[in-house]
């Protein structure tokens, strides 16, 4: 096992590359995202957040989606959270209280481009994440590694 986990780790700068060298796609162009990998949301032209998924097309879409559900748009619900410098009170209560506030964050996101990589090894996906918000260095508070 440990044999596969450092045969991953020597494609971090691999994949590194490859992703830089993709296009910034803009968000209605989600389509052309792989299904399986790794992406990064950029904000006129900086890293400001990575995520991971096993259906990326739809993981990008969901992000600035006009729901207002925050499970599906949950970096735009982190940017409202961060906008409002944190407020008391549960998910659903912020949600209700700022509605105008976090449709216009979802609008925010709708407004960033992206790149992704396509990895379909699991390990190799979670430790690529992990290796990108180091390496792109997007924000903590975004990219926090805590467990939900």
């Amino acid at each position: 096992m440990t044999t596969d986990f450092w045969r991953a780790v020597e494609k971090m700068k691999l994949l590194m590359g490859q992703l830089k060298d993709t296009r910034e796609f803009r968000w209605d162009e989600y389509g052309e995202a792989p299904q399986k990998g790794v992406y990064v949301l950029y904000e006129n032209g900086q890293a400001t957040y990575v995520g991971r998924s096993n259906t990326m097309r739809r993981r990008i879409r969901e992000h600035g989606a006009d729901s207002s559900d925050r499970y599906s748009a949950t970096f735009a619900f982190r940017l409202l959270r961060r906008e409002l410098n944190n407020p008391k009170g549960t998910a659903q209560d912020i949600e209700e209280t700022y509605r105008e506030e976090y449709r216009q964050q979802r609008a925010r996101v709708r407004a960033m481009t992206f790149r992704a990589v396509s990895i379909s090894d699991q390990l190799e996906q979670t430790l690529f994440e992990i290796y990108a918000i180091l390496e792109m260095g997007t924000a903590p508070e975004y990219n926090d590694f805590e467990t939900h």
